[in-house]
């Protein structure tokens, strides 16, 4: 299966069993993707899906992928802040917002070679009833990092790999300078939203002026208009600084966490070989210590071996501690392989996702910073046509 297009292009309202106590009112996402058929030709796929069901596709992915950083998907609570008051997560604006950022989620794991080849991925972009059953089957939730294991290993970890402590710290540096900057932007869109209003309300003083007054009320009118017109230029830039800055800086948000959970995996991995290499080495020191007993001494580990082995004999214990040691060497060589695999997998992904974040973060910024010299501009160009419109009066 190779993916061409993927869109989320509307949701729709559904409600569960009529014969249940309560009504399952939920909302449905469709999803529509158009896959190639081999040569020139292609199909197109759609069905709808719930939020919680995108969820799970993320934390499959996560448990299955753990090298790469995994797209956010748009919080699952509406943010309640001044502007939400009053709001319920039925709404259209909140819903759109919502499948947008479904949208780029899609897209961007998509893109992903493993992703894309993945049996559970194609499952949930072509097949409406079986996606949670086939992906629960997969027990990924078993695979899943535990925050408490990650931080008991950060304590006891003794090589630490310098790359991933830095990913871990930059990623809860880079989520706060996200945060911070969405919303100082976000203020300063709120007060060029409010002056905008002031714009039009004086423009409206202005136009109803000029029906009094006969002996400027050309130039009375012509200041109506402009600041009538840079109200609605001032909303149409914000509107643009939403679409294409403030909701995909959004996105970016959330981004820390994803970059954590990479961290952390590396983490527990370092940490289960650090374990295994410490109980070998204590194997070892144990085998030297039986090799160099007599046959007669009576020790606490020849009275432990007797009662829980049952072994009597120097020989059969060092014997039994060969095989665990033999086991033991077998799973570090496996963990350690486990470890630079992932290592070398993780350290591209986070290159990958560097570069991509780069190119976005700096094509937002240039679009907020491009509406922001249109609106001053505009702002200007108003002003200094209304003070060319009094001046005529005043030469007159």
């Amino acid at each position: 299966m190779s993916i061409l297009e993927i869109s989320v292009p509307e949701f729709d309202g559904r409600a569960g069993k009529e014969d249940s106590l309560f009504q399952d009112l939920h909302v449905v996402f469709k999803v529509v993707t158009r896959l190639s058929g081999g040569g020139e030709s292609s199909e197109s796929k759609s069905t709808w899906r719930r939020y919680r069901e995108f969820d799970l596709l993320r934390g499959y992915f996560i448990a299955t992928y753990p090298e790469i950083v995994m797209p956010p998907i748009p919080q699952k609570k509406m943010n309640f802040t001044w502007e939400s008051m009053g709001l319920d997560p039925f709404q259209t604006s909140f819903l759109e917002e919502r499948m947008a950022g479904l949208e780029v989620f899609l897209e961007r794991v998509s893109v992903q070679p493993q992703l894309q080849a993945d049996e559970i991925f194609r499952i949930f972009l072509t097949e409406d009833t079986t996606f949670m059953e086939k992906a629960n089957a997969t027990k990924f939730a078993e695979k899943a990092d535990s925050r408490l294991k990650s931080e008991i290993a950060s304590l006891r970890i003794k090589k630490i790999d310098a790359r991933f402590s830095g990913t871990m710290q930059y990623a809860e540096q880079f989520g706060q300078c996200c945060r911070e900057a969405r919303a100082d932007s976000k203020k300063l869109c709120t007060i060029q939203a409010a002056i905008s209003g002031h714009h039009r309300q004086l423009g409206k003083s202005f136009s109803g002026w000029a029906s009094d007054e006969a002996d400027i009320p050309e130039q009375l009118a012509a200041t109506g208009r402009q600041l009538a017109s840079q109200a609605e230029s001032t909303l149409g830039c914000l509107n643009a600084i939403e679409q294409k800055f403030g909701q995909p800086m959004q996105e970016y948000c959330l981004y820390d966490t994803p970059l954590k959970s990479v961290a952390r995996h590396q983490l527990l991995m370092q940490y289960g070989l650090e374990q295994t290499e410490e109980a070998l080495s204590n194997k070892a020191i144990a085998k030297t210590e039986v090799g160099a007993e007599r046959e007669d001494q009576i020790t606490l580990g020849r009275i432990a071996a007797r009662v829980l082995a049952g072994e009597t004999t120097k020989s059969a214990r060092l014997h039994g501690i060969q095989r665990e040691i033999d086991s033991l060497e077998r799973l570090s060589q496996r963990q350690l392989q486990e470890l630079n695999t992932f290592t070398a997998s993780a350290i591209k992904e986070l290159d990958v996702f560097n570069s991509q974040k780069s190119a976005d973060l700096r094509a937002y910024w240039k679009e907020f910073v491009q509406q922001q010299i249109t609106i001053n501009t505009k702002a200007i160009q108003t002003w200094k046509n209304v003070r060319a419109s009094f001046a005529d009066v005043k030469s007159s």
